[in-house]
């Protein structure tokens, strides 16, 4: 695996390094070189503006009891296009801001969440969990995003042994 990792970092550094060559001539090298620490502040700065939208909409789900995923893929796609722009390099960069195109965002996001498998958060969060995707838990249990899901914060008290509320002690 180690020899997968270095590679892939080779081939990495080796792309970026002609990528920089080519632009270098065609732009000049100084040119080139200030344009890497422009896109670093692109990505923040796209970071920055995009990031509030989702934030705002992903506030406003918790708020209401529900966790969105598509909120959730995008906020994702996100920070990893930040991350991506953060890189030194122009074909990172490039990564980097498919990641901040809205269309593009949400599909990049959803992938990246079936492929670190964080999409089965529905087992934690039960029926409240909504989702913008189709996940392989929807093949068994399509009653999960029902109109009349429970929104409540509380789980179901299922054995009935304990009943929730406010006493006051009279003496």
């Amino acid at each position: 695996m180690l020899f997968y990792i270095l590679i892939l970092f080779g081939l990495y550094g080796w792309v970026e390094f002609e990528a920089l060559i080519f632009i270098g001539s065609e732009i000049g090298g100084l040119a080139s070189f200030l344009g890497i620490f422009v896109t670093a502040f692109i990505g923040m700065g796209l970071l920055r503006s995009q990031g509030r939208a989702v934030l705002a909409k992903w506030q406003a789900n918790l708020t209401r009891g529900e966790v969105e995923t598509a909120s959730l893929a995008s906020g994702l796609s996100l920070l990893v296009g930040a991350l991506l722009m953060l890189l030194p390099g122009y074909v990172t960069d490039a990564m980097g801001i498919l990641c901040f195109i809205p269309g593009l965002r949400f599909l990049i996001g959803r992938a990246l969440l079936t492929r670190f498998q964080l999409v089965n958060a529905q087992n934690i969060f039960g029926n409240r969990f909504t989702s913008g995707f189709n996940t392989a838990s929807d093949r068994y249990d399509n009653t999960a995003y029902s109109n009349d899901r429970q929104t409540s914060s509380r789980p179901k008290n299922l054995d009935r042994d304990i009943i929730e509320g406010d006493f006051e002690k009279k003496d």
